[in-house]
């Protein structure tokens, strides 16, 4: 009989059940032709046989089977060698393949088969067929099945092979065969074909059920490349990881870790494999110092994007910069958390040398400095009515020169001491109000200095609570911020405003000064800060005020904050100390 080649649109319409020919009909024997399953079917026009409907319940049962394998297995590879398997038996054919597309999109070749010549895969993939010519090409381009009943005699598509496929073609043997498109939701992936070494005429039942299983093995080809692209994401997560200079330790909501690099590994001394999927609520630490560390660290209080110092003694003495993330999917939901660690150990020591050094020199000089003083206030009591107005001018100069230099020793010396934890509070209920009228008193002789600057003090109706304070240290902490507003407030008002809220005491304090520049109100609170405006206006300053304010009402658990400033505007700083008896600092922190 004529061969037979078939186009199926895909998916179907409806079912058919008759071949319609697309070319007049031919006489039995002559060239083939080329017919197609009609989408608009006339109806059923004789009864399915039992010997049919048996055959049917088989193909079903193989489906079926197909189902189960995309169930069970897991590689892409062996479900495909497994479906065609099947579907070669249920189908009764000799062999089937499954094509997969170029990565160029351009071209198909083999990528699973059963009872395949190894030498027809390899012509598919040093000859891939070009998507759109011979029959799995057409099925690919087309979205449809393409197929015939006898290769041999059918010419319609031959011709668009090379010399080489028909060798092959050949050499494998077959005479019929049928090609199925697969597609996915992400499209076209590739194809499946069937083949049988005689001419085989395919009904529709057999077609239908070739276009089911291509479409699972669409979906499971599907599913392979997106875990494929997964587990690269995965891959090229861990790789990034475990290259950051920095440990990296990541928590799940429960608290479980879910990652822990080789940097926090080395900083740490533990192995990934001793913590990974331990909960750091429950992992037993008595007598491994090293996860007592691990939990110390993960256990600290901080919020989102905090960071905070953290020192460990042994194994090793190192200190570590604790940096608190949170881990957020795509849908921004908190998943998890991080904690990354920079080791901070060699900017440490630098820094105690540093502070050691100045805590040495300032000591040195505190002394000479100290009798200087006394020499020159004994020559200012002793030569009062014999020095010329000329030579007291001038020992009142040095005297005062003096006095800054006394008072950057000092500023050098508390630095020290506050970065060495030397310091020392002494907590007491006190009235932060009269604290802040008797710091005022304080700065009376250099407020004389200034009578083109109005200072307005406002204070609530209504009596402040006692906050816990140290009145000495606070005491220190007001004077340096009121004397800045003082000191660069050349004309104008400065305001000192207290504000009772629910949580807390406010004092904001405001001036018309001299501004800072904005392009440096990031450097505000770092150690020897100066604006450049502030040094033109005033030679004289340690640059250490502010920053040991800040960090005395830190201790204070409280919090200093700009506010505002402009150049040439003036500046406006939030002082902030907490009422809630749970918040405020308690007790003595030991100092010298």
């Amino acid at each position: 009989m004529p061969p037979q080649k078939i186009t199926y649109p895909h998916p179907p319409t409806r079912l058919a059940s008759r071949l319609d020919s697309v070319e007049p009909r031919r006489t039995a024997g002559g060239p083939g032709r080329t017919r197609t399953l009609a989408d608009k079917p006339r109806g059923i026009k004789r009864p399915i046989s039992e010997k049919e409907n048996r055959r049917q319940q088989e193909l079903l049962f193989a489906l079926e089977k197909v189902s189960h394998v995309l169930t069970v297995q897991v590689q892409l590879q062996k479900i495909l060698e497994d479906m065609a398997a099947i579907v070669a038996k249920a189908l009764g054919a000799k062999w089937i393949n499954f094509w997969e597309l170029t990565p160029d999109k351009k071209s198909v070749h083999i990528s699973a088969s059963s009872g395949m010549k190894q030498s027809y895969i390899d012509q598919s993939k040093e000859h891939p067929i070009r998507v759109g010519t011979a029959w799995i090409g057409r099925a690919v381009k087309t979205g449809k099945i393409w197929g015939t009943n006898d290769i041999l005699t059918d010419f319609h598509l031959m011709k668009d092979l090379g010399q080489s496929w028909k060798d092959a073609v050949k050499k494998q043997g077959y005479r019929a065969l049928l090609c199925v498109p697969t597609i996915s939701r992400r499209g076209i992936v590739g194809g499946m074909c069937v083949y049988y070494p005689d001419p085989h005429e395919f009904t529709d039942f057999e077609m239908r059920l070739m276009t089911i299983a291509a479409n699972q093995a669409a979906t499971a080809i599907t599913n392979s490349q997106i875990f494929d692209d997964l587990i690269a994401e995965r891959n090229k997560t861990i790789a990034m990881l475990n290259s950051l200079a920095d440990g990296l330790v990541v928590y799940d909501l429960r608290g479980v870790i879910t990652a822990f690099n080789p940097r926090a590994e080395e900083l740490l001394w533990l192995n990934r494999n001793t913590v990974l999927k331990k909960n750091i609520h429950t992992i037993p630490t008595r007598g491994k110092q090293e996860l007592q560390n691990l939990k110390e660290l993960s256990l600290l209080e901080m919020h989102e994007f905090e960071s905070r110092e953290f020192s460990i003694a042994a194994p090793q003495r190192i200190s570590l910069l604790i940096t608190h993330l949170p881990v957020r999917d795509a849908q921004d939901r908190k998943i998890g958390t991080m904690r990354v660690l920079h080791d901070v150990t060699k900017e440490k020591e630098a820094e105690e040398l540093k502070s050691s050094f100045i805590s040495i020199a300032s000591h040195q000089l505190r002394t000479p400095l100290s009798g200087i003083k006394w020499a020159l206030n004994l020559l200012q009591e002793e030569t009062r009515q014999s020095l010329s107005p000329q030579h007291q001018n001038l020992i009142a100069k040095t005297y005062q020169t003096n006095e800054h230099l006394i008072s950057l020793v000092n500023d050098l010396l508390d630095t020290s001491r506050i970065e060495e934890g030397r310091f020392g509070y002494e907590f007491q209920k006190t009235d932060l109000l009269s604290l802040a009228q008797r710091t005022l008193e304080d700065l009376a002789p250099l407020i004389a200095e200034k009578p083109k600057v109005k200072i307005a003090f406002e204070a609530p109706a209504t009596p402040l609570p006692l906050i816990s304070a140290d009145p000495k240290k606070l005491t220190m902490a007001l004077y340096n911020v009121f004397e800045n507003a003082i000191k660069y407030t050349p004309k104008g008002h400065i305001k000192i405003v207290f504000k009772l809220t629910l949580a807390s005491i406010n004092i904001i304090v405001s001036d018309e000064g001299i501004g800072i520049p904005k392009e440096q109100q990031k450097f505000l609170f770092t150690k020897f800060f100066r604006g450049r405006n502030a040094i033109l206006l005033q030679t004289e300053g340690s640059g250490l005020g502010l920053w040991i304010a800040n960090e005395i009402i830190k201790r204070h658990k409280g919090k200093i904050v700009l506010v505002e400033s402009a150049e040439n505007e003036g500046t406006t700083f939030l002082l902030r100390f907490p009422i809630d008896a749970k918040r405020m600092p308690k007790g003595k922190v030991k100092g010298l």
